[in-house]
């Protein structure tokens, strides 16, 4: 569960902290700083400090000082609430004694390594009311997957390993089966094959091809069984929408080596 909230004079406190923190960093001759800070659960923070001095120049600063994230990190988990959640994206103004906070709990932040996945253990975290999940984020994650497989190599009581199909085999079967087989324009050498109830993708090694994206739930058992139905030996992980928890698992029918 969430933190205990923080009330409106701890949370004065812990900003009143950051601004403390943020002025001991920065040059001689500053009159304005703005800390822009982002963070997800597990993610890691995605920050930036821009600082002016009193004709409007700007000044470099040694980077965001020790501290901050702790502190901009209890500061978002102590003002979430059950109805909104928690804010993506703060933006600290300081200027000497005095300080202002704009909290966004509705824009994407401007971070290009935040994952749907990782958006999808925020909001499980700090989960908010349907009317306040902003149609951005919704994109995000009506699109996780909920399958996760793999295709591989065959490994028997005997150390005997059957070989793993490459991927021009793989969609050379596929095809075949009336699937439709591309391939996939976000991994170079990868591939994407799709029918009327399942779209999926691959990303692979040379010992192990695994796959992920979205099949119908009722038709999870179906696919299982026509993938190992070609002689591959397949297992499948299968998930709650949304990024949410496993629901079912279907193990390799033959063993492993991993």
């Amino acid at each position: 569960m969430p933190p205990t909230p923080l009330d409106p004079t701890e949370q004065a406190d812990v900003c009143a902290e950051i601004g403390g923190v943020l002025a001991g960093g920065l040059p001689e001759g500053w009159a304005k700083a703005t800390l822009r800070w982002s963070d997800l659960v597990s993610s890691g923070s995605m920050a930036s400090l821009a600082v002016m001095d009193a004709d409007g120049g700007s000044l470099t600063a040694a980077g965001i000082p020790k501290g901050i994230d702790d502190l901009c990190r209890r500061l978002r988990a102590g003002m979430y609430s059950e109805a909104l959640g928690t804010w993506y994206t703060l933006t600290y103004t300081l200027v000497p004694e005095r300080y202002s906070a704009d909290y966004d709990y509705d824009h994407e932040p401007e971070a290009p390594s935040f994952t749907p996945e990782h958006y999808a253990r925020d909001l499980t975290y700090f989960p908010r009311a349907e009317e306040h999940v902003p149609d951005w984020l919704r994109r995000k994650l009506d699109g996780l997957p909920n399958v996760y497989g793999a295709v591989y190599r065959r490994f028997d009581a005997g150390g005997d390993g059957g070989p793993t199909p490459s991927l021009g085999e793989v969609a050379d079967t596929l095809a075949e089966a009336g699937w439709d087989t591309r391939p996939d324009d976000r991994f170079r050498g990868e591939l994407a094959f799709s029918t009327d109830w399942a779209r999926l993708g691959t990303l692979s090694d040379p010992h192990l091809i695994r796959f992920s994206g979205q099949v119908e739930p009722e038709r999870w058992e179906e696919l299982h069984a026509l993938l190992n139905g070609f002689g591959w030996n397949v297992g499948m992980s299968c998930y709650a929408p949304r990024g949410g928890d496993v629901v079912r698992e279907f193990p390799p029918p033959r063993g492993t080596d991993g």
